[in-house]
């Protein structure tokens, strides 16, 4: 047995005391208490509030949250995960605990230092390399956005990676491992855009694989690993499998699916709706700009984020100083015309920053490209080409259609810009293929010093062209300012020409960032030349390099995501940092308005049983010694509203598919969710989103009168229960106001007659028209055996009794079989219904609603939401996590056994 050397372990261990250093050092107001504001956190914690609620009240996950788009399963809000799945227990360890978000950027380093590893790389050498890129601009940007799936994902992917060039290199064990695990803790994450990029890059170094083996006559034991690998993916699947097929289930009837009906909002036939996966559009709405690629070697090349100028205070003291003549034209755009001049010009909707991976690790990757003759550069290179090129997107239609229309899974994912993450960590991996190289094979190089000399030549040179006249590789204005400008060209009576003074101020930003990067370029090459002339030796090299790194990628990670504190506000207040805030304020993210207040009030006085609980809640809290403040009062109290009652709010102020606050106090209308079901995006286009739009415009100009003059035409706003309208003020001092709906329809109601239509598009338009108080459509495919036996009774009587997110009780009365219509979301792929404790079929009604035949007598109705898909995963998780512990400890036990024998 050899002998155990700490000296080996020693780099090792240097490495993580720095990627923990370095974390903590970046996120230094963890350490304080602090929590770090993210914008998506936010709005997840509006969507999970009442799954949390009832996760924390009664101790078990609700799969059904009804605080969003009238109903929607829980497991596509909120991190619903199963226990004993060995993906949760890795996923805690592997960050060793560490707080969030110092836990992302340490995952970002780890991963990629045991991909390094993996390829045997030299452990200093792949500490800098893992430095390098966990400090791409990208991944601290999204981490302030609150893309926490994301983030850890990405980390992901340079393990994932390295098992999969172990495995292809004959090391099956340890690259079995790594894949198992790895792919496990990423599906369980659960963000499978980035998973899917990933096989990008597996399918293209398996693809230079299979052509390096065949030529090597070793194609058997190629395919042997080949089909190890697939075992450890499809392994590591396996305790995610659940999810997976929730998702894939919930897929079919998403917006990512195919839609049910073949025409437009208008009634005519429309050759793309029945399409599956999402609308060209849509997918390509965030497209990188051709010239904007400039920015994965200097930041600043279309300005920076879509902040306007004037919300950047430092930029606002610049200009003040600097250039006070376009700081005045920047005020008056903004006051005369409503121009608020944008920090970003190029043609993205909103960016937060740039793509930026770093002008010496650009450099570092063409040099490998060019002077490293392996397989593996030849497959990072192709696919880092093709993942640029798909950036662009709608600026590269004919590539991105053909991916969309032909490569499976395309099509269900948005922001093709993303796929830069590819390009974000191929890029890092071949700048340290290169020094690796450098390193190991000096001599080749010297050979080829003149070479080498020349392609760094033309290197600085096209910077060198770039600072002097940014023009001509970028375009300084945006195809909306561009728009603006040719509007405003004839009109226009400033004592300034926009357009010029535009682009002289952004063809100094261009310019200074293309200086900064030069500054940064030109000191590495100072290293490597000296480095190849023989002047410095290995470790002088890895240390200049990997300083130089760290100062250039921290310096514009810190323009995005920084601990800067308030003007004036003591160093000691806890309301001292602009980007961070304390656990309480981050637990509870939203103060409730005083709609959401007289909401409240209202309802506690109709139910006095809500102030019971609550006040219930508060002593168990106090006899735990729990503590408690008053935003927690503010989550209990509106978790008890929500349990105790069941109408829903439309809040016309909001966006429907951009309501990220009136969650998190009601059940609502609207949302956020970037795959609501698809009948229910129908009903907003067809009908709710003009309904939402015209009581905005009536409550602004008539208030209460123009209400009681249009709501009663509000077919689908009264039969989905808003019982509550938020709408503008016409006062102008009180920004909204709270109208009652008289004309909600209820939780449930016996209807007198029942229209049976042929299709879906026949269902959708007789919404139009139809009295939804008395009347259903219901599509003939929906019925299967029912008869639909209805003798309408007006004295029959239906009550909701009871609602918890995935248990619906109703008692009813009728004095003859009758026909019922719930105002719930129909789904059934996990809705069952019972008429006093036996099952009994519903069926789908008004397009998106719940119906069913009610049997003559008094009983009770009960829709209970148990998902037979869910259910098989938690089997299939615990089964499947045993597996891969059983694999891990025989590997590990004969690699053991076969070192003591050896």
């Amino acid at each position: 047995m050899k002998k155990f050397e700490f000296k080996k372990l020693l780099p090792h261990i240097t490495a993580i005391v720095i990627f923990i250093s370095l974390s903590l050092v970046y996120f230094y107001p963890v350490l304080q208490g602090f929590k770090l504001k993210q914008g998506d956190i936010e709005k997840h914690k509006s969507m999970a509030h009442e799954y949390k609620s009832h996760l924390e009240k009664y101790d078990e996950p609700a799969l059904w949250s009804g605080n969003m788009f009238a109903g929607m399963p829980t497991y596509l809000t909120s991190n619903v995960k199963y226990d004993l799945s060995i993906a949760s227990a890795f996923n805690a360890v592997y960050k060793l605990w560490l707080p969030h978000p110092a836990s992302t950027l340490f995952a970002y380093f780890i991963g990629f230092y045991i991909l390094l590893l993996c390829l045997r790389i030299n452990p200093w050498l792949s500490i800098v390399g893992a430095i390098a890129f966990a400090l791409s601009s990208y991944f601290l940007i999204i981490i302030e956005a609150g893309h926490t799936s994301k983030t850890y994902a990405i980390g992901y992917m340079a393990p994932i990676l390295g098992g999969f060039i172990l495995s292809l290199r004959g090391n099956i064990k340890l690259g079995f491992i790594l894949i198992a695990i790895f792919t496990a803790a990423q599906v369980y994450v659960n963000h499978l855009q980035i998973s899917y990029y990933l096989f990008f890059i597996l399918l293209a170094i398996w693809v230079t694989e299979l052509i390096y083996q065949f030529k090597s006559g070793e194609l058997k034991s190629f395919f042997k690993r080949t089909s190890f690998i697939a075992l450890a993916a499809i392994l590591g699947i396996l305790p995610n499998l659940g999810p997976l097929l929730v998702t894939y289930e919930y897929s079919k009837v998403s917006t990512r699916g195919g839609s049910d009906i073949t025409i437009s909002p208008h009634g005519d036939a429309d050759l793309h709706v029945n399409e599956k996966g999402l609308d060209k559009a849509y997918i390509t709405q965030w497209s990188y700009g051709i010239d904007e690629t400039w920015t994965l070697l200097s930041p600043n090349i279309k300005g920076g984020s879509s902040y306007p100028i004037l919300a950047k205070e430092k930029e606002v003291e610049r200009l003040r100083k600097e250039d006070p003549r376009f700081f005045n034209v920047v005020v008056e755009e903004y006051q005369k015309h409503q121009n608020a001049i944008s920090g970003y010009f190029g043609n993205q909707p909103i960016v937060s920053g740039p793509v930026y991976i770093g002008v010496i690790l650009v450099l570092l990757a063409l040099l490998a490209l060019i002077f490293v003759k392996d397989r593996l550069v030849y497959g990072l290179g192709t696919v880092t080409l093709l993942a640029i090129l798909l950036s662009w997107g709608k600026n590269m239609m004919g590539l991105t259609e053909f991916f969309i229309d032909y490569i499976p899974g395309y099509n269900k994912f948005r922001a093709v810009a993303m796929i830069l993450v590819i390009v974000e960590l191929t890029i890092p991996l071949m700048a340290i293929l290169f020094l690796n190289h450098l390193m190991n094979k000096r001599e080749e190089l010297i050979k080829e010093k003149k070479k080498l000399f020349i392609i760094l030549g033309v290197f600085v040179a096209v910077l060198v062209l770039f600072y002097a006249s940014p023009s001509t590789f970028v375009d300084l204005t945006s195809n909306k300012e561009e728009a603006l400008l040719n509007a405003r060209a004839n009109t226009s009576n400033t004592g300034y020409n926009l357009e010029s003074e535009l682009i002289s101020y952004r063809s100094d930003i261009v310019s200074s960032s293309i200086l900064y990067s030069l500054k940064f370029v030109l000191l590495a090459i100072i290293l490597l030349v000296l480095f190849v002339m023989g002047k410095i030796k290995q470790k002088v090299l890895i240390i200049g390099i990997g300083v130089l790194v760290i100062v250039d990628l921290w310096s514009v990670d810190k323009e995005y995501l920084n601990n800067e504190t308030k003007p004036n506000v003591s160093k000691t207040s806890s309301d001292r940092y602009l980007s961070w805030i304390k656990p309480n304020e981050f637990s509870v993210p939203y103060t409730p308005s005083p709609v959401d207040v007289q909401i409240f009030q209202n309802e506690s006085r109709l139910n006095p049983e809500i102030q019971k609980n609550i006040q219930n809640r508060v002593n168990e809290l106090k006899k735990e010694n729990s503590r408690f403040d008053q935003r927690k009062m503010i989550d209990i109290e509106y978790s008890e509203l929500m349990e105790a009652t069941h109408y829903r709010v439309l809040n016309t102020n909001a966006r429907l598919d951009q309501d990220v606050r009136t969650p998190y106090f009601h059940k609502t209308l609207g949302g956020y969710h970037g795959a609501k079901m698809k009948r229910y995006q129908d009903i907003v286009d067809f009908y709710l989103g003009i309904e939402h739009y015209q009581l905005k415009q009536v409550l602004a100009q008539g208030g209460q009168a123009g209400l009681a003059q249009y709501i009663p035409t509000m077919n689908i706003t009264n039969m989905l229960n808003a019982k509550y309208i938020i709408g503008p003020n016409p006062d102008p001092k009180v920004q909204e106001k709270l109208y009652l709906n008289n004309y909600a329809q209820g939780n449930a109601w016996f209807i007198s007659k029942a229209i049976v239509v042929p299709n879906a598009d026949s269902a959708i338009l007789g919404l139009e028209k139809l009295d939804t108080k008395n009347e259903i459509i219901v599509e003939k495919g929906d019925l299967n055996d029912i008869q639909l036996k209805n003798q309408y009774d007006k004295s029959g009587k239906i009550e909701l009794t009871e609602y918890q997110p995935n248990y619906l009780r109703y008692k009813y009365s009728t004095n003859s079989t009758q026909l019922a219509v719930f105002s719930e979301i129909y789904y059934a792929d996990g809705w069952k219904a019972y008429v006093n404790e036996k099952e009994v079929p519903y069926f789908r009604a008004n397009y998106i609603l719940r119906a069913m035949e009610v049997p003559q007598g008094e009983g009770v109705i009960e829709f209970k939401f148990e998902p037979e898909t869910y259910i098989i995963g938690k089997y299939l998780t615990v089964a499947s996590s045993l597996v891969i512990l059983l694999l891990i400890g025989g590997f590990v036990y004969s690699e053991f056994k076969e070192e003591k024998e050896s």
